[in-house]
């Protein structure tokens, strides 16, 4: 019997939280275990559900998406359960809360109109924990955000070309955490990094958590900002893989 990925759909909009529903229900390994309309309602079903994702919109009232999120994170990490997975559901005008949403654990966003089949394959990286960006656009949104940043002075500047990037917390990392850093933040997969690397999935997920642990940092793609931010990555360097 396939294992179920028990899902929660957090939107204000019930006929957005129906669509996505019906998309994920038609999965065999795919279940909608409950609905919510606002932060503060989802955060209840968490309670009494116990889904493995949430798909999180940001703007909702009562409580946005963000603070949800970001108290559904801290739960998880304090319980040491690492789940439910937080999916973040964007639209291009939400890009100035991209950043704050992955600051605050959501392990990926993806953009309200995406390909149905893009929505599943998402739902099982993150359930499974990989990091997950939007092939189609969110990797220049994410770009722009932390370009952003730096322009209003709010975020990290951009290092000089010869200054050493490994400083700070990176400075933590081994040669080989390094390297995983720089892979993770270029959209490799932990199968792809396996096969790159010649080493087994189990291994890449002992580095990931290293990574991660060593960095403070709760999900991959704070990673992947903070190898954007730290220039190991620069824009236009990455390229998404994805696995369904």
């Amino acid at each position: 019997m396939t294992e179920q990925i028990k899902i929660l759909v957090a939107d204000d909009q019930g006929v957005i939280r129906m669509g996505l529903a019906m998309i994920l229900d038609h999965e065999p390994d795919l279940t909608t275990v409950a609905q919510a309309g606002d932060g503060e309602e989802a955060l209840r079903m968490i309670t009494q559900y116990d889904p493995d994702v949430v798909l999180m919109d940001i703007r909702m009232p009562v409580m946005d998406g963000l603070e949800a999120t970001a108290r559904i994170t801290k739960a998880a990490k304090e319980s040491g359960r690492g789940r439910p997975a937080v999916l973040v559901l964007t639209t291009f005008d939400d890009e100035a809360y991209v950043l704050s949403a992955v600051r605050a654990g959501a392990s990926g966003f993806l953009l309200k109109d995406t390909d149905p089949d893009l929505l599943v394959a998402a739902v099982r990286a993150v359930h499974r924990g990989d990091s997950l960006v939007d092939p189609a656009s969110t990797r220049v949104l994410l770009e722009r955000c932390v370009e952003l940043e730096r322009q209003v002075g709010s975020g990290p500047a951009e290092p000089a070309p010869s200054a050493g990037r490994w400083t700070g917390p990176l400075a933590q990392l081994s040669e080989r955490e390094r390297e995983i850093l720089v892979w993770m933040a270029r959209g490799l997969s932990n199968r792809d990094l396996a096969t790159k690397l010649f080493v087994s999935e189990t291994t890449v997920k002992t580095h990931v958590s290293s990574v991660l642990s060593k960095l403070g940092l709760s999900s991959r793609v704070q990673a992947v900002v903070v190898a954007y931010e730290a220039g190991v990555v620069r824009p236009g360097e990455a390229e998404v893989r994805w696995e369904s």
